[in-house]
């Protein structure tokens, strides 16, 4: 009897019912969350594990720290050091924890440091918030702003949109009817190709920097007399305003004493190459009496692509190596002119090797440096934001060490728009740097054609060279490449008669 007592006993000690087997080997851990999600900032959150067996808590990415990092069975409370987030968006990741032979992984999110805009029309703040928050927590940020194409917000009672050009530059397409504006500021929206700004209160509106617009609707603005548009402007079909509103071109202030005679603003609408009418091109790539390198090609194209481009109202020149070559471009005004005021608004490109130029020849040239040459701006890549004005003729040129130059620091000439000129009369040239003097050449008067050739037609030149003599002296650096100069317009004035 004894016997059957301790057989049955022993029975009992070593068997468990399959339910319970199962449990310990399904589920032998339990977590306090289901995931963490967190704000960007440096933080600790707490976790309680519940666990029937011991176990192994492993973070899969560097930014998230556990402790303790293991436990027995029972109830354990884990700190989870989350560091902050500075990679400017969500990141995810997750902690593994490992138990009797299984894995188990608890996800973490943390979002990101959002810099909200600041709008100060609450009802168009409204609209973007309901439109593009993407992510859903009421807050328009600016890297969402910076995502936003597309802009519709007709009839929603809105009095400023101020901050378009702030945040909203890239957009192409925006709705505005139907709202109470009497302002709305699109000068920086450049890439704007559709516009309605309909039945509001505006009295002008400026889109000359909107070359890529396509359609346009201003009307229902009772108060709207002046619409500021492009150079050589022609209102498409698709381009509609009040009988009461005229399109308004430029107007371009002259130097006293002075009218316009000629100009390129480079404002075409689209994409395209500088007008045949006011330039021409110099083509090769013999080095030019400069042992430059470049390939100067016809047309301002080399084969499919525009070295040259007109587009969203500047020229660009881009320096660029195709076929094994740098292909750039040498581009001369169709006409000439003997004294006046001459002026370009440029910005310079960088990289060493490079050699941008506004400059002037004579029309009727026959031999260097006996004709002469004005030099109203040079850069090279090498000496970056250090610009020169010379002119050259027989008695003066760099050859023999007499040429006369003046060299000035511009902190931002690669980066930022100058105007560069100079005045060009029988007596002295004058050359500006953003209307400031900084260098003058006098007729010595003795009407010797070796110091004084400067009483003939002379014409502008644009070009953007490759090494060189000078170009290259410091030898030439190909990463830079493609690398543009780019020119927001060329003016000349001459005295009014």
């Amino acid at each position: 009897m004894l016997l059957l007592l301790l057989s049955i006993s022993f029975l009992s000690a070593t068997c468990s019912t399959p339910a319970e087997e199962s449990e310990e080997i399904v589920n032998p851990l339990s977590f306090s969350v289901e995931a963490l999600t967190v704000s960007s900032e440096k933080q600790t959150e707490n976790i309680t594990v519940e666990a029937k067996v011991e176990w192994g808590a492993y973070p899969q990415s560097d930014w998230i720290k556990v402790s303790p990092s293991g436990g027995v069975s029972g109830s354990t409370t884990v700190r989870v050091a989350i560091a902050e987030n500075k990679t400017g968006d969500v990141r995810q990741s997750s902690i593994e924890f490992r138990a009797a032979g299984k894995s188990y992984t608890l996800p973490v999110k943390q979002n990101y440091d959002v810099e909200a805009v600041s709008i100060a029309d609450s009802k168009f703040l409204e609209a973007l918030v309901a439109a593009h928050d993407t992510d859903g927590d009421g807050i328009l940020s600016t890297k969402e702003a910076a995502q936003v194409r597309r802009i519709e917000c007709s009839g929603k009672g809105i009095s400023s949109m101020a901050e378009l050009g702030v945040y909203f530059k890239a957009i192409t397409y925006l709705d505005c009817s139907d709202n109470n504006l009497s302002e709305l500021d699109v000068t920086a929206l450049t890439q704007l190709e559709y516009l309605d700004c309909s039945n509001n209160k505006l009295t002008s509106i400026d889109i000359q920097r909107l070359q890529k617009l396509t359609t346009f609707d201003c009307t229902g603005n009772s108060e709207l007399k002046s619409i500021y548009v492009w150079f050589n402007f022609t209102a498409p079909a698709t381009f509609s305003k009040p009988d009461t509103a005229q399109y308004v071109e430029p107007a371009i202030a002259a130097p006293e004493g002075y009218e316009l005679v000629w100009h390129d603003e480079f404002d075409t609408a689209g994409i395209s190459s500088p007008s045949t009418d006011n330039w021409w091109y110099e083509t090769g790539d013999g080095g030019w009496g400069n042992n430059e390198l470049q390939d100067y090609v016809s047309g301002g194209k080399y084969k499919d692509v525009r070295i040259a481009e007109v587009s969203n109202g500047t020229l660009k020149i881009t320096a660029q190596k195709i076929d094994g070559k740098v292909r750039s471009v040498r581009m001369n005004t169709v006409k000439g002119w003997t004294y006046g005021y001459f002026e370009g608004r440029l910005k310079l490109c960088k990289g060493k090797g490079t050699w941008p130029a506004f400059w002037m020849m004579p029309k009727n040239f026959r031999a260097w440096p006996d004709d002469g040459e004005i030099d109203i701006m040079e850069h090279v890549g090498y000496h970056e934001n250090y610009v020169s004005s010379s002119i050259h003729c027989k008695a003066y040129y760099h050859s023999i060490g007499t040429q006369k130059t003046n060299e000035i620091h511009i902190p931002t000439a690669t980066s930022e728009f100058h105007t560069y000129a100079v005045e060009w009369t029988d007596k002295y040239m004058k050359f500006y740097f953003d209307g400031k003097l900084h260098f003058t050449f006098n007729n010595d008067g003795k009407k010797d054609y070796n110091t004084w050739p400067f009483y003939n037609p002379f014409y502008l030149k644009l070009n953007l060279a490759w090494g060189g003599n000078w170009g290259g002296a410091m030898g030439v650096d190909e990463s830079c490449l493609p690398t543009i100069y780019e020119i927001d317009y060329v003016r000349v004035f001459q005295k009014i008669q």
